[in-house]
């Protein structure tokens, strides 16, 4: 690790896996989005994959960005704690190697770090995209106008509202919260945003300055044809209480049981217009486990 004093302002750390494709959109969204008043280190961790993403860095950022192939491949939030420790910057930006940034994210947020120095996170809206980058619906507003997010741990433990692509945290914050937790899979963002939110200042940004990708390949698309994403929404809400103060533990567990009911039936319904029909049931049934949850809460 670099001393305090040598660090870059900006880590940007992008962890791949067998998508080379998208990589490229991604980086170049990099490339175009960096601040050039700011030191910046680019770094793609890759996880083994086959499709030889070190051609698209070579290739889009040249000797701007480093790679770094891990030494066996690790799974998904394994190769999220990976990116962690290669970033040397003040600020940390991990950013999927099939999502996407916008023009004036880093500006932005390196704004509200400098002038809010009790600001320890930066959240911004997101614009969701289909996997030729076609925009669809964007999150919603949390602040009126920006500002500090005061609910963010009363929210975000009832439904998740955070896109990774969407949020910059100082690198204190990972160094007091910890990694990400490999045993969720499905949600480790979620739990992540959950810890920080109980710890930390958060400043949402009220405009989409980052693109979600949805798309057929990805880890959570896999999981909703199972259900399994539903499964793992319970396990975690059960973690995140732990967050929230005792009195209200157990409206609030009601409250996320329900959301996630909900949730699980509007996924249906989405899965069953693209004929998916096996994931919808899976998502029936997960919606059945929620309601269930929600009842004995």
């Amino acid at each position: 690790m670099s001393e305090a004093g040598s660090r870059p302002d900006w880590s940007i750390v992008i962890p791949t896996y067998e998508c080379a494709d998208l990589l490229d959109p991604c980086l170049r969204s990099v490339m175009a989005a960096v601040d050039e008043q700011r030191q910046t280190e680019i770094v793609v961790v890759d996880d083994r994959s086959s499709d030889r993403p070190e051609d698209v860095v070579e290739r889009v950022g040249g000797d701007a960005v480093r790679f770094h192939r891990n030494a066996e491949n690790q799974g998904a939030v394994a190769n999220f704690n990976a990116c962690l420790a290669e970033a040397e910057g003040r600020w940390i930006h991990l950013l999927h190697g099939d999502d996407l940034v916008d023009e004036g994210f880093y500006d932005a947020a390196g704004r509200v770090f400098d002038e809010h120095p009790e600001v320890d996170v930066f959240v911004c809206r997101v614009t969701y995209v289909d996997e030729h980058g076609t925009p669809a619906e964007t999150t919603r507003s949390e602040v009126s106008g920006s500002g500090i997010w005061k609910d963010a741990l009363e929210v975000n433990t009832i439904s998740n509202r955070v896109r990774p692509c969407g949020i910059a945290a100082r690198r204190e914050v990972y160094d007091r919260v910890g990694g990400f937790r490999t045993d969720l899979p499905h949600g480790a963002d979620w739990e992540m945003w959950v810890r920080m939110a109980a710890s930390n200042t958060i400043w949402f940004e009220d405009r989409p300055l980052a693109r979600y990708r949805r798309h057929g390949a990805s880890d959570t698309a896999a999981r909703l044809l199972t259900g399994a994403n539903i499964d793992e929404r319970l396990v975690c809400v059960d973690i995140m209480l732990e967050h929230v103060p005792e009195q209200d533990r157990r409206g609030r567990a009601r409250k996320a049981h329900l959301y996630s009911t909900a949730f699980a039936v509007r996924l249906a319904g989405r899965l069953a217009r693209e004929r998916q029909f096996k994931g919808a049931f899976a998502q029936l049934r997960g919606a059945g486990r929620a309601a269930l949850a929600a009842a004995r809460a």
